[in-house]
Formats: C-alpha cells, sequence, structure tokens
C-alpha cells in the first residue's frame, strides 16, 4: 500500500521507535510548554539525524531530502503535532539559509538548528498584514554598512525562544509598490525583543508571538540573495508541504487510535470494531489518508525540483490534507465518545491542532480562492488538462 526504500524504511523504524518510547511518555509535557526546549528531545532527533534531512554534508539543499522529511514528519505528528513542528521549522530555517544567505550568516545559524540548539523564526505576518502581504509596514532602510530595521511581526512561530529571525521588509519605504526584501536578524541585537507566547488551542508545545524592532542595525551581509517575496513564498510553499505532513500525520494517528481502542472495546456481544457503521466510518478516513498522501508526495515532487514547487499542487495538498484532517479528527473524538475528550488520549490534539492548520500558511478559504482563479486559465477541453507548470 505504502512503498519506500529499504534505506527509508530503516530510518522510519529509528523515529517509530522514538516516537514510542521518547515522544509519547512526554506528550502530556509536550502540549504543557515544558518538554521540546527543556529534555533532550530536540538532541536525540538530531542526533537521528531529523533536522538535517534536507541539507547536504556541503551545507547545501538536497532535494532528495524533501520526501524523507515528509514520512519522518508524518509518523512524528501522529505522536505529537508540537514535536513534528518543533523539527520542521529548523529544516525550514535550514532551506532559508542554505538556499540564499550568504556563507558567514548561514555557518552563524545553521550548526545550531542542525544539533537541536538553536532556533530561529519566519517572520512575514503583521498585526494588520497577514495573506495580504504588501501590507507589511516593517521597514529597513540603507545607513552604511548596514541597514536599520523597524516594524513589529506577529503569529511568529517559535518568536519567544527564537535567536534569529528571516524577516520579510520594505525597504526604504512602506508603500504598497516598495522593493521588498529578506534579511537574517540577529534577535540579541540592541532593539530587538519578542513578546510573550500567546494561548492557542493547539500546537501548544511550540511558543507563538509577536517581534519588534525599534532601530534594529542589520548588517548588510545579512540581507538574502533573492528578491523578498518570492524568496519567502518558497519558504512558505515549505511551510504548507509539513502543514500537509501534520495532516496526514494526524489522520495517520485517528486511524492507529481508533483501530485500537474499537479493537479493545466490546458493546452488544462483540468488539466495537466489527460495528459496519464504524468500519464505514473508519473506511472513508482511510481513503482519505490515501488519497492526501498521493497528492502530498505530488506536490513534494515539485518541490524538490526547485523553483518554490508548483503553486497549484502545493496549495490543493494543503488544502485537501488540512480539511481532511479535521474532518477525520472530529470523527474519531466522535468514535472514541467519552475517551475522546479526554487528554490521556491522542485523538483531542489531533482535533485542536488541525483547526491551528486549516489557518496557518495561508487559510483553507484563500487556498480555494487561488485554486479557484487557477481553474479558468486551465484549458479543460484538452485530452490532460494541464495542472503542473502553472503558477
Amino acid at each position: 500500500m505504502i512503498d519506500v526504500s529499504p534505506e527509508a524504511r530503516e530510518l522510519l523504524t529509528v523515529v517509530q521507535e522514538f516516537c514510542e518510547k521518547e515522544v509519547l511518555p512526554r506528550a502530556r509535557e509536550i502540549e504543557d510548554g515544558t518538554a521540546i526546549y527543556d529534555t533532550e528531545l530536540l538532541h536525540t532527533a538530531a542526533a537521528i539525524g531529523l533536522q538535517s534531512l534536507i541539507v547536504d554534508e556541503r551545507g547545501a539543499v538536497d532535494p532528495e531530502g524533501f520526501v524523507l522529511a515528509h514520512e519522518t514528519n508524518e509518523i512524528i505528528a501522529s505522536y505529537s503535532g508540537s514535536f513534528a513542528l518543533a523539527l520542521s521549522i529548523a529544516r525550514l530555517h535550514a532551506y532559508m539559509l542554505c538556499s540564499y544567505a550568504n556563507p558567514e550568516v548561514r555557518d552563524q545559524w545553521l550548526p545550531g538548528l542542525l544539533a537541536g540548539t538553536g532556533f530561529g523564526a519566519f517572520a512575514i505576518s503583521e498585526p494588520h498584514a497577514g495573506t495580504d502581504v504588501r501590507a507589511i509596514t516593517t521597514v529597513a532602510r540603507r545607513d552604511g554598512d548596514d541597514y536599520v530595521l523597524d516594524g513589529e511581526k506577529s503569529w511568529i512561530t517559535q518568536g519567544p525562544r527564537a535567536e534569529f529571525a528571516v524577516v520579510l521588509a520594505k525597504l526604504d519605504h512602506r508603500g504598497r509598490d516598495a522593493e521588498t526584501a529578506a534579511f537574517v536578524v540577529d534577535l540579541a541585537a540592541e532593539g530587538a525583543s519578542a513578546g510573550p507566547a500567546e494561548p492557542l488551542i493547539g500546537f501548544r508545545g511550540v511558543p507563538l508571538g509577536t517581534l519588534n524592532f525599534s532601530g534594529v542595525r542589520v548588517p548588510a551581509v545579512a540581507r538574502m540573495n533573492v528578491e523578498g517575496f518570492s524568496g519567502m513564498l518558497e519558504g512558505v510553499n515549505l511551510a504548507r508541504l509539513d502543514c500537509a505532513s501534520y495532516a496526514l500525520g494526524f489522520i495517520r494517528g485517528a486511524l492507529r487510535e481508533c483501530s485500537t481502542y474499537l479493537g479493545e472495546r466490546e458493546a452488544f456481544g462483540g468488539p466495537l470494531s466489527r460495528n459496519p457503521l464504524l468500519q464505514a466510518q473508519l473506511g472513508s478516513m482511510l481513503a482519505a489518508y490515501l488519497s492526501g498522501r498521493n497528492l502530498t508526495h505530488a506536490a513534494l515532487e515539485s518541490f524538490a525540483a526547485g523553483g518554490g514547487g508548483d503553486n497549484t499542487l502545493v496549495s490543493a495538498a494543503k488544502l485537501t490534507t488540512t480539511e481532511a484532517a479535521m474532518a477525520q479528527s472530529t470523527v474519531a473524538v466522535q468514535l472514541l465518545g467519552g475517551s475522546g475528550v479526554h487528554t490521556d488520549y491522542l485523538v483531542q490534539s489531533y482535533f485542536r491542532d488541525s483547526k491551528i492548520i486549516q489557518i496557518i500558511d495561508g487559510t483553507s478559504q484563500i487556498h480555494q480562492l487561488m485554486l479557484g482563479r487557477t481553474v479558468s486559465r486551465i484549458d479543460w477541453t484538452a485530452p490532460v488538462p494541464a495542472l503542473r507548470g502553472i503558477r
């Protein structure tokens, strides 16, 4: 049903054992926000090589690692969405640094990311600029060998713990037509500060908050070698694919938890797993998992090919899987009844985390809109409708 290479299977077996022995017993600690950064979990993950799956020994992006990173993320998310998110953030920043940062800046931050000892933040959104990226007001003005950065970023994952941030800013003025650039900003610099973690319903193990910049001097060498919007879109697409991996992990976990629970619980003279109505619901859950997985792998292949991936496939994968995760985690909670809303059972965490991934990295409605606009640009009278390559 699911085919992977022998080498990949060996790593995935290690990841599965790691999750069962070390992540699952700390699931509640992780959700309380105390386990990811204050235990050896990230160091163990680094020893396995999870943060470095998309980086080769030369410090360059390894395209062959994207699918394997997805596979590991799926497994981990089925035990802890927060821990999967923490590892994905490390890989996202490794991708941005290896793709566009100057070597001296890359070498300053990359080792810590890969070792599980350094943390970054990806800073695009602002209090009044989410999907409308052109509305951002963070501005960087050139001053000698530096840029001076002013502005506020909001809803920044890992912001309260980050040591550096990849920041999107306008150059020189705040007009909608301003040129943009991305900077790697040392958050220990004078004038940079982070707000407290915001209380969210899901992904509680990874803090999210604001970043403030008031006259922060950023060396010119820290400007990334890419036009701001296009470079950040690559990062956003990678984050969207990560959302798909969390979603599939939640559905996978729901299948595992529901099949186990229903197989053990008896009612009306037999195990609930033999009830045709419940079997039908699990069948729909499996179909959602398999169809979402195939679409996501197509999107991953497009991303690995370069150029930030096929936007249509990436958007479709993010939309389809996150909507399915919300629907199927709701079913899972219902199937477990009272146990489904008890924090001792994982299905309630899938339910809460699934709502988050319907919103982050482009809401479901935004992806519906983007895909809807694509429809009119496809020749549906052709023998094979042209989906790939549409941007």
